[in-house]
Formats: C-alpha cells, sequence, structure tokens
C-alpha cells in the first residue's frame, strides 16, 4: 500500500510541477495563456500506465478477500510484477541521471532546484503524515 501511496504522489507532483514549469518558469513577459499541448509533452506518461495498471488490477481483484487474493495473486502475479517494478523504476532513474545537461541545469538557476526540493520535503512530510494515520494500528501491532 505504501508503494502505491507513493506513486500516486509521485503522479500528483508530476501533474503540478509541468503545470507550474508552463506557467511561472517559462513566462516570456506576455500574458498568454499556457498550451495543453505543452503541459501534456512536460508531463511525464509513466503516471498514466501506472493509473491503467492499477484500475486493471483492480478491477481483476476487487471482488476477492484479501485471503483469497493472497493465496491466487500474491505469489503468481504481485510478485513478478514488483520485480519488473523494481527493474523499471531503476532503469528510469539511470535514464533521468544520463541524459541530466548540468551546463543546461546551473543556466537555469536556483528556481527549479528549490521548486523540487520544496515538493520533496512536502511529499515527505505528506507522506509521513498520512502514513501514520493510515498505517498507525498496524504500526502498532508490529512489535506484539
Amino acid at each position: 500500500m505504501k508503494v502505491i501511496g507513493r506513486d500516486i504522489w509521485i503522479g500528483v507532483w508530476a501533474f503540478v510541477l509541468s503545470i507550474v514549469a508552463t506557467t511561472r518558469w517559462d513566462k516570456t513577459g506576455v500574458d498568454v495563456r499556457p498550451d495543453p499541448g505543452e503541459i501534456w509533452w512536460r508531463f511525464p506518461k509513466f503516471v498514466l500506465g501506472f493509473l491503467a495498471a492499477s484500475i486493471i488490477i483492480t478491477v481483476l481483484t476487487g471482488h476477492l478477500s484479501f485471503s483469497a487474493f493472497s493465496k491466487n495473486f500474491t505469489s503468481d502475479l504481485v510478485g513478478p510484477i514488483k520485480d519488473l517494478r523494481t527493474w523499471a523504476f531503476t532503469f528510469c532513474f539511470l535514464s533521468i541521471g544520463l541524459t541530466t545537461r548540468l551546463r543546461d541545469l546551473a543556466t537555469a538557476g536556483a528556481r527549479p532546484f528549490w521548486a523540487f526540493t520544496s515538493g520533496v520535503v512536502v511529499n515527505v512530510i505528506l507522506g509521513l503524515l498520512l502514513s501514520a494515520v493510515v498505517f498507525g494500528g498496524y504500526w502498532s501491532r508490529l512489535g506484539q
């Protein structure tokens, strides 16, 4: 569950940052509404893939009890998907690192850095608070 929550927050922040990038960072001085195509171009499409995968799994398994889901789907379906997700995230962030042009990043100034950093801080704080509320009972039973 924590992975799903984390991935949902990644999607929300990706969408917010794609809007902020087109409406605030790239201001030309002319008061023109940003083109929706530009927001779409900047939006990371993997978020849509994650949403589609979540919907498919929910439709396939939504009618099952937790024990039936664990017995029938966890080892056969979820196990390989978790491995695939781990590799996909590894390659995704490796690719981001390989395509980073530090010279271009330095000319952009500190605003994108601080926007990303503040997004991470908010994400960590909200994630901690939400997980404490959602999983508080589970954590309190862990040591027993």
